[in-house]
């Protein structure tokens, strides 16, 4: 070969290196970071936002994050927040669960940035679910390098969960400056919001568009977001994926202080000091749900509470002042909570009549359970229509009281079976894979199909973070809408709940006082 070609190459080469590693360092308020490739992104992991909250810091809002000297590693991710370690269980395989190791130093976040020079990209900022006591933003599924690459900038990040993120007591809420109490995952997430704007610019972000989402605890904590004062001016948008309007409550802060002094009875003392002593392990053993112990599903014991600060009142209210009443995404996938053991006409109308008394026999008369087979199909009908009711009308008056642009959706696409294991339909979280682009993953078999759900969620998705508007013929909600946006198999403006008698029959129960949605 020539000297001279191989001495140009060798130059060409090296000058090439030397972007990529450029590109791989940011520098943020706190001090340099260096990323990691991934594929056409570059990722920076286990970037702290807040000092970790241990010792004193336990149960104290979130304080500024340290800075470093140097460039830090950001090539891995940061510990899971302190939590039950979850086991594979009904359609949830291991790329959906969070993962060892955990620790109660945690507030960490995740960035996703494409590869190359661009700037002012829209910002996806991401909240994990987990029923506000579990989950990660390091899930496998979670991984925001593909969607980055089409142009935006991903964030995932941790907050403090369980019982080490929600528990209040009067104590605490003396000590408090907020005079508040229990809503630490809640200033988790603002405080990551806010070291978002703050650096979104040095990934290439926009800090005057950042779009917040979450999916189950994630769109509760959406929903807890748009109403409070302390998040203003945080975000532009928001996307609440199997939510806004879960029927899941928010409980005064005295409700939820009671919840922490009964646990600092059961575990022998009041004092807070001692509480703070007392290991991770032992809180989080003390509140384990033991199933079978109660009836029905378990009670979510630390979660959000109307504190008056953080949470000015319950979001489930759609009416009320929003703070945020930015364009807003909300919806459930069309497999959603449904109760399995409900198999026989029998069981399902025991099931109608426990849960909607006596709006009951009109439901019973609406929904055929003459065989088991149309019992099993009625049960998870009337499930979905309860909660797409529940999102119709809580979307119709939150566009009436609020001016809230929202886009409300019905996705149905199943997920792939797991070898071996039993079909879920389009269960509860499986629409995620395909938001980030991670199918593939674990011992399932996916096809062209799935790929196609892929470029439909991204598109519109990257449509309404970059205008506010999903495009594509999705009409936001009036105040006498009956349809939605059908995403997945079915793409196309459909009607939210089955039939219009179904609808009005679930309108007349909620009128009485009834609720609809998820739970």
């Amino acid at each position: 070969m020539n000297k001279g070609i191989a001495l140009a190459g060798a130059i060409v080469l090296s000058a090439t290196s030397q972007i990529a590693l450029a590109q791989s360092v940011v520098t943020t308020a706190n001090g340099a970071l260096r990323g990691v490739d991934k594929g056409l992104a570059t990722a920076f992991l286990g970037i702290p936002y807040a000092a970790p909250p241990i010792g004193e810091n336990r149960w104290r809002e979130p304080q500024p994050a340290p800075s470093w000297p140097g460039e830090r590693d950001a090539s891995t991710f940061g510990a899971v927040c302190q939590q039950g370690v979850p086991a594979p269980w009904g359609p949830y395989t291991a790329e959906f669960l969070a993962a060892p190791p955990m620790s109660e130093d945690c507030l960490t976040l995740n960035v996703w940035k494409p590869k190359g020079a661009a700037k002012a990209l829209p910002v996806l900022v991401f909240i994990h679910g987990g029923g506000f006591g579990g989950g990660a933003g390091s899930l496998p599924i979670y991984d925001g390098a593909k969607l980055a690459a089409k142009g935006a900038v991903v964030v995932t990040i941790n907050y403090r969960v369980g019982v080490l993120g929600f528990m209040a007591h009067p104590a605490l809420t003396a000590e408090s400056p907020l005079g508040s109490s229990g809503n630490y995952g809640l200033l988790d997430q603002i405080a990551a919001l806010k070291w978002v704007k703050a650096n979104a610019a040095s990934f290439g972000g926009n800090a005057a568009n950042v779009t917040v989402s979450g999916e189950s605890a994630g769109a509760a904590s959406v929903a807890d977001l748009m109403v409070s004062p302390m998040a203003k001016g945080l975000f532009e948008k928001a996307i609440a994926f199997s939510g806004a309007s879960m029927a899941v409550d928010v409980p005064p802060l005295s409700a939820n202080e009671k919840v922490g002094a009964d646990l600092a009875a059961k575990l022998g003392t009041s004092n807070i000091a001692a509480m703070r002593a007392v290991s991770a392990e032992k809180l989080i053993e003390a509140t384990r749900y033991v199933p079978g112990a109660t009836s029905g599903p378990p009670r979510l014991m630390f979660v959000p509470n109307v504190d008056g600060k953080v949470v000015p009142f319950d979001p489930i209210r759609a009416s009320g002042p929003v703070a945020s009443p930015v364009p807003l995404i909300s919806g459930y996938n069309s497999a959603e909570m449904i109760d399995p053991s409900v198999r026989t006409p029998a069981q399902f109308k025991a099931a109608v009549q426990a849960r909607y008394g006596t709006f009951a026999e009109r439901l019973l008369a609406l929904y055929p359970h003459a065989t088991d087979a149309e019992a099993v199909a009625s049960n998870a009908l009337l499930a979905r229509d309860r909660y797409m009711a529940g999102l119709l009308l809580w979307s119709q008056e939150r566009t009436r009281t609020a001016q809230q642009p929202v886009f409300a959706y019905l996705y149905d696409h199943a997920y792939p079976v797991a070898d071996g294991g039993q079909p879920w339909g389009a269960f509860h979280s499986s629409h995620l894979p395909y938001v980030f682009g991670n199918i593939g993953i674990g011992e399932r078999r996916f096809t062209a199909a799935d790929t196609r759900v892929v470029r439909q969620w991204q598109d519109l998705l990257l449509a309404f973070m970059r205008t506010g508007t999903p495009g594509k013929g999705w009409a936001q909600v009036t105040k006498t809408s009956a349809t939605i946006m059908g995403l997945g198999d079915r793409e196309g403006m459909r009607r939210a709940v089955s039939t219009p008698a179904r609808f009005e029959a679930f309108k007349a129960y909620a009128e009485s006082g009834g609720k609809l949605g998820l739970m």
